[in-house]
């Protein structure tokens, strides 16, 4: 049988089946024509050096009355105002502890209990300290007085590890003995939202039973 030269049509036609596009492209990735002839994508840069904290989940874009342009952020653990090439964290505060909250630590363990009566923060959250003095030894002012994630949680207290101004994390001594002092404020920003979910909704996506005919259920699934 002798050859015969195909010419493969330039673009991709979604309007058919994979099957019935003869002599045409159906199904691509990563790929452009040029002249025809289909080719790769040269590859991807980086928009911004800077970064964010958490899984971006919504943007909202808008220009002032002066003309700059500026970008809301919304991430799964903060929001950022992004102006040029920077980000400003403005996620809002949902609370505030005046004189309130002391720590411990434990020799040998770069891990801080802090205690702060109906706190309300979850996993993930982030606290900032003021107004705190050392704990003795390596636990000083300088490591407790920045803002944290909260890394677990119970109704009266939290956990955070122990970090210096360049997040090197900071291990306790056998000095460490004190509370941090009695005038120590704590702010807390919003809680933080799920990276992954599973809904479920209307008749029988629940358990036999659960609530009335008709009602819709959500249901979160955490994965960590």
């Amino acid at each position: 049988m002798p050859l015969s030269k195909i010419l493969f049509k330039p673009g991709i036609n979604r309007e058919g089946t994979e099957y019935d596009n003869t002599g045409g492209w159906f199904d691509v990735n990563l790929v452009r024509f040029r002249k025809g002839r289909p080719e790769k994508f040269g590859g991807w840069s980086k928009d911004s050096s800077n970064t964010y904290l958490g899984t971006a989940r919504a943007l909202h874009a808008w220009t002032s009355l002066g003309g700059t342009k500026y970008l809301g952020l919304g991430t799964t653990w903060k929001y950022y105002i992004r102006e040029g090439d920077s980000y400003s964290d403005v996620t809002p505060i949902r609370k505030t502890t005046t004189n309130g909250v002391v720590f411990s630590a434990t020799n040998g363990s770069s891990i801080i209990t802090a205690t702060d009566n109906g706190h309300g923060a979850v996993t993930n959250d982030f606290v900032t300290f003021t107004d705190a003095v050392s704990l003795g030894g390596l636990i000083t002012a300088e490591v407790l007085n920045q803002e944290y994630q909260i890394a677990s949680v119970t109704t009266n207290t939290y956990t955070f590890v122990a970090k210096d101004t360049s997040g090197n994390e900071v291990t306790a001594n056998g000095s460490d003995t004190g509370n941090g002092g009695s005038g120590v404020d704590g702010v807390y920003q919003i809680n933080v939202g799920l990276d992954v979910y599973i809904t479920g909704t209307g008749w029988s996506s629940g358990t036999w039973g659960e609530g009335t005919f008709g009602s819709t259920t959500l249901y979160l699934l955490l994965i960590s």
